[in-house]
């Protein structure tokens, strides 16, 4: 298995995550609440990379330490740095561009590494759709398993090039190989293509100037699938993802529209993310 890109277990006391990239190691720290003593927490922390550089037998040169607040809107895309550093990580028989340094998220999503993987067994002469696709990781995955076509969509330019490069490193040019520029709520109700798989992980919400409305996953998701089964070949099938812990699926809702769902979210979950159960939702959407 040739996954060099993954989150490793830590300790349940301290907040922080700690990431797997090629011979790189991100260190995040979930910023502690102001009742807990600075100089307590800097402590924790020192301890933190003490144990990562040991344990993992990696070199300081080789560590990226990163504080993660609570996010709104899209701050969690917006540049840190200039660097433009990237390195090469192995995610089954895919090959991805990661940046450490410039934002606050690395262009990999590590908890969706098996849904990517079952994208890429589902997708052989299929023509193959993903929305709000960041850095088209889902697309690669898509292509190599012999998708007819891919279209990937994000309001992002910035992600739709990244995407881009990850399409080419792993060989998958040519026109078959859409990249859309669009905010893809006005998009979805705007295309008449149809689709036999689409994966959609949208944020859980947005209110960005960009974007014509303002969405929220649990509110709108019933408007989605509207949209998406308009999209949706017969025999067709839709895996949709999001972060919302707690999130309800409408399945009345869905039924009135004809369709079915199932959850796999613990499907999807792999086994470095054994303690955090909850970091995504993952269903498969088909007709009834």
């Amino acid at each position: 298995m040739n996954v060099t890109a993954f989150t490793t277990p830590t300790c349940p006391e301290y907040n922080v995550a700690v990431d797997r990239y090629a011979d790189w190691v991100v260190i995040q720290e979930y910023a502690p609440p102001k009742t807990i003593d600075a100089q307590k927490a800097r402590q924790r922390m020192l301890d933190v990379i003490a144990a990562t550089i040991a344990v993992l037998g990696i070199t300081p040169n080789k560590l990226v330490l990163k504080t993660r607040e609570r996010q709104k809107g899209k701050n969690q895309y917006q540049k840190m740095n200039e660097k433009g550093d990237f390195i090469e990580v192995g995610e089954y028989n895919a090959r991805l561009w990661v940046n450490l340094t410039d934002y606050l998220d690395t262009g990999l999503f590590l908890d969706h590494r098996i849904a990517r993987r079952m994208l890429g067994q589902m997708s052989k002469g299929k023509d193959f759709l993903n929305l709000f696709s960041y850095t088209g990781s889902a697309s690669v995955h898509a292509g190599l398993g012999g998708a007819r076509s891919t279209t990937t969509v994000d309001m992002s330019r910035t992600y739709l090039e990244w995407a881009e490069r990850n399409l080419r490193l792993n060989g998958l040019t040519g026109r078959q190989h859409r990249l859309m520029q669009a905010d893809v709520l006005g998009w979805l109700r705007e295309t008449d293509e149809q689709f036999d798989l689409i994966f959609i992980d949208p944020p859980t919400f947005s209110n960005s100037k960009r974007m014509e409305d303002s969405f929220d996953v649990q509110r709108d998701h019933l408007r989605l699938m509207t949209d998406l089964k308009r999209l949706l070949r017969k025999g067709g099938t839709i895996m949709f993802s999001n972060n919302k812990r707690g999130f309800r699926m409408d399945h009345d809702g869905l039924a009135a529209l004809g369709l079915k769902a199932q959850e796999i979210s613990q499907k999807t979950l792999s086994q470095d993310f054994a303690r955090n159960r909850q970091i995504h939702n993952c269903w498969l959407i088909t007709a009834v």
